[in-house]
This record gives structure tokens, sequence and C-alpha cells, in this order.
């Protein structure tokens, strides 16, 4: 199954998703903060970061945690994921791309990869079981890292571009 994500604007780094089974999510950044939101299906989720300079984010409604994700350490782009039951881990695919592999039980899980080098547009493929949710707010800390990197500088030139 193929996840597409969109920008939602040349400048945003908000995007529209579709492919999955409610129809349509939409992920938010907010503009300040490594904070934002997941709508699925009508229904929001907030990403909470836990402390200032943690490595700690939560995928909740309601005060019930629907995704964890930890972030081992600042010098890697990796996060390990606990849905449920479910353990993930989401790195970066090589040093020289965008791509990430999302591997759970030591295999290759699925991907989140960019459409191709000059955007943001990104393509989540997941062939083994992994909750839509968790894909999300996969994707969610994926563009949290692009962003991070266009804003320090250190972007390749599809870091900035959009659509």
């Amino acid at each position: 199954m193929t996840i597409t994500c969109i920008p939602k604007s040349l400048c945003s780094w908000d995007f529209q998703v579709s492919g999955i089974s409610t129809g349509l999510a939409t992920l938010t950044f907010d503009f300040f903060s490594e904070q934002g939101s997941v709508f699925i299906g009508g229904t929001e989720y907030s990403v909470r970061k836990h402390g200032l300079f943690s490595g700690h984010w939560s995928l909740e409604r309601g005060g019930e945690i629907f995704v964890d994700a930890k972030k081992p350490s600042a010098m890697f782009r990796s996060f390990e994921l606990r849905a449920g039951d479910i353990q993930l881990t989401l790195k970066a695919h090589s040093a020289f791309t965008r791509s990430y592999d999302i591997v759970t039980d030591g295999a290759v899980a699925g991907t989140i990869k960019p459409a191709h080098a000059f955007t943001r547009r990104a393509f989540i493929e997941c062939n083994e079981p992994v909750p839509e949710i968790a894909q999300l707010f996969a994707f969610w800390l994926v563009v949290l890292t692009w962003r991070q990197a266009a804003r320090n500088n250190n972007a390749s030139p599809g870091m900035n571009a959009s659509v």
C-alpha cells in the first residue's frame, strides 16, 4: 500500500495525506516548536515533545498515548517507536539521502521517501502490517528532520523545494 504525502503549499511544512483507510489525513507543525498534530478521519491527535531538549515525542489524544518515539542519539537520524506492542525503528536509509526505512524485528517493513531530489512530496510504502497511525507519525518525524535541516542551512536544494 502506498500513502502519498503532499505539502499544503509552496512554503508550508504541513501535509495532506491520501491513500489511507479513512481517506485523507493532515499533518501540521507548530511554527516555533517541535510539536504539532495529525488529523486522521476527523480525529485530531496531538504530537507532544517531552521537554525542550529531550528527544522524546508522543502522539496522543485525550491523555492516551498511541505512538511513542525516542531519538536515541542527536548524532544520528533515527528514532525508536512503540505503537502498542509493536516496536519500530525509523532510520535514515543512508547518510546521503532523505529516505528513511521503517524496521521491525530486524527487517525493513517499509520506506518513507521523497518523490525525487527536489521535492518535499513523499511516499510511505509498507509491506508489513505497520499501523497507519504509526506510519503517519513516522512521516511526521521525518518531516521534522527535513525541516530542521532546512532551517540549519544544511539542506540539499530539494529540502527547500515543495511540490
